[in-house]
């Protein structure tokens, strides 16, 4: 497996993202963390979440959902406490969307906040991530429907994220096994809010080589003037 990324800061004065693509013992580690906070909390929040989860995961011998959760919860106290001592940090915090595929070709994530995780299988993708926003949650409890969805002025409002004291922390899990040409992506919102699933389906559907799969879809999200930070980890299973 030959994992490929991109970050960029688009029209931003800098970029709060964090990703990690880290080769381990027994399998791969790909992570992508959106910041949050302002310049230099969301910066800082991002870099400590995903610097810190790759050290608790090398300390232990067998990674799985439960050792995984337990990281990110760690992390969440970790962030809250740094942002109480110093008032620069206070009020940061950060999306988390991690996946380990061991060498067995199992995939196992963890995600909280609304960076998101898409699994391409053939002419399918499947969106292995809920995003965890206001939006999303007036949308599951159908107080608004998808079209609403799309307009909805509070839409980019998070419901959870690692740091944030406001709301209790959400972790979302995810476990599939993977197959032989499966591609994996990984994205911050300001990567998919520039392009769509179709897409990016569609694109899958056309490359055979994963690489030209890849700076495809990235060719069409720069050409789409993204108004965000964006980022993209992506992988295929051999």
């Amino acid at each position: 497996m030959n994992p490929l990324y991109y970050t960029a800061k688009g029209p931003r004065n800098s970029n709060e993202d964090s990703y990690l693509i880290q080769p381990l013992e027994r399998g791969i580690l790909l992570i992508v963390a959106d910041g949050l906070g302002g310049h230099k909390g969301g910066e800082y929040a991002s870099h400590y979440a995903v610097t810190n989860a790759l050290k608790k995961l090398r300390a232990v011998n067998d990674i799985s959902i439960s050792i995984l959760k337990k990281a990110l919860r760690e992390i969440h106290e970790e962030l809250i406490s740094l942002g109480l001592e110093n008032n620069d940090l206070n009020g940061m915090g950060t999306t988390f969307t991690c996946a380990y595929i061991d060498d067995q070709n199992k995939l196992l994530g963890v995600h909280t906040g609304d960076s998101r995780a898409y699994l391409l299988r053939e002419n399918g993708l499947i969106q292995l991530t809920t995003d965890h926003t206001e939006a999303q949650k007036l949308l599951d409890e159908g107080l608004i429907d998808k079209s609403e969805l799309l307009n909805y002025p509070r839409k980019n409002i998070l419901i959870s994220a690692l740091g944030a004291k406001s709301n209790p922390l959400l972790i979302d899990t995810f476990e599939y096994q993977l197959q032989a040409k499966d591609r994996l992506l990984i994205s911050s919102d300001g990567f998919y809010a520039s392009t769509n699933k179709k897409g990016i389906r569609d694109i899958s559907v056309k490359y055979d080589e994963f690489s030209e799969f890849f700076f495809s879809v990235l060719s069409d999200v720069k050409q789409a003037d993204p108004t965000d930070n964006y980022s993209v980890v992506g992988i295929e299973v051999d």
